[in-house]
């Protein structure tokens, strides 16, 4: 199978090229940085209406770089210049090597746009004054930030790499433990988008994280039994059974116990962006909208971190993320992303009309 860096014209109907169209988005988010990158691997940024939002300009650069042969080049450009650690390393690693490539799940349309249920990813002026330019912490929070992080250390192990397969096609998403034999996940992470055909086999992956000192933790694989996916495609959740015992030490995310979102209150995430090793999402993180059966919020997430719960200060869940805006430029502003959770009490309904015991 020929590697999308090489083909002619730019294959936008292959996943992994619309994953590599996500991911340097994601890696380079400002117009700026986005035509200096291009212009270092010998794209005539001339030709490129760089006055639009930057997906756009890095649709157009794609086309270009395919149709000159430099699709190759400008990727291994970009990869030598990623800091250690970026997540977006593995997968461009294993694009530029010609390794088989196990893609995300979450489903993108034209030009990367997410599958928002409702509205778009778009990002509006009260949302973008959500957050201050300023990075710094009022020292009177500095414990209360301490103890949530202290929560998401102690709830990360609940958190598993899915590496699902249907019927020879690779995909991953990320799960995480709610009973003593049960995954929650996304709809679209145990299934072909396309078609709706489910998994035909899926390994729950606890402890694919480092350990804190540059080094990496050894994954436990658990495998899951595919005849007990319980699931629905409308408000995108999906529950399996594993097939072996869990460790006693990863703990049970009660659904029952999960709260409502509050306008303009934390969303931490606990995540495996692009398949790697687990990450929080904790910056910028504010709750923008929500109603009573989706939330939005603007914590960092990439693909890959489809099935994630989503908590409060509190450690408290109150959503199951299914989908990742694209970075966008506002107010003069840091790239900014939103994205899109459904409620855990609209999930609770569904798996309760479906006789799925919730703990």
């Amino acid at each position: 199978m020929a590697n999308i860096l090489d083909e002619f014209p730019y294959p936008w109907s292959k996943k992994e090229a619309q994953q590599l169209h996500v991911t340097l988005c994601q890696v380079s988010p400002t117009v700026k940085n986005t035509v200096l990158a291009a212009e270092k691997s010998g794209v005539d940024t001339s030709q490129i209406f760089t006055d639009q939002a930057v997906y756009l300009v890095w649709v157009e650069i794609l086309n270009y770089s395919a149709i000159h042969g430099l699709t190759r080049k400008m990727v291994q450009d970009v990869f030598d210049r990623l800091s250690t650690g970026s997540p977006a390393i593995a997968f461009l690693e294993q694009l530029l090597s010609d390794k088989p490539v196990i893609t995300a799940a979450e489903p993108r349309g034209d030009n990367g746009k997410p599958n928002f249920i409702k509205g778009t990813d778009d990002i509006t002026e009260p949302e973008a004054l959500l957050y201050r330019d300023d990075l710094t912490l009022e020292t009177g929070k500095i414990l209360q930030l301490v103890e949530t992080l202290r929560k998401m250390k102690d709830l990360s192990p609940s958190v598993c790499r899915l590496v699902v397969e249907v019927y020879g096609r690779g995909q991953y998403g990320t799960g995480f433990r709610i009973g003593p034999d049960l995954l929650l996940t996304n709809w679209h992470v145990l299934h072909r988008i396309s078609d709706g055909v489910p998994a035909t086999a899926v390994r729950a992956e606890f402890m694919y994280e480092d350990d804190g000192l540059g080094g990496d933790i050894a994954a436990k694989p658990i495998q899951c039994d595919i005849t007990t996916i319980v699931s629905s495609r409308v408000d995108d959740w999906a529950v399996i059974k594993v097939s072996e015992p869990m460790d006693d030490a990863w703990p049970i995310i009660k659904l029952t116990e999960s709260v409502a979102p509050q306008p303009q209150s934390s969303a931490f995430i606990i995540q495996h962006p692009l398949g790697n090793r687990k990450r929080v999402g904790f910056v910028r993180n504010q709750v923008s909208d929500f109603d009573d059966r989706l939330v939005h919020y603007l914590t960092d997430t990439q693909e890959g971190s489809s099935g994630s719960p989503v908590f409060d200060q509190s450690g408290k869940l109150f959503a199951l993320h299914h989908a990742g805006g694209r970075p966008q430029e506002v107010l003069g502003r840091p790239p900014l992303s939103k994205n899109e959770g459904i409620r855990i009490s609209k999930v609770m309904e569904g798996l309760l009309s479906q006789g799925v015991v919730v703990v």
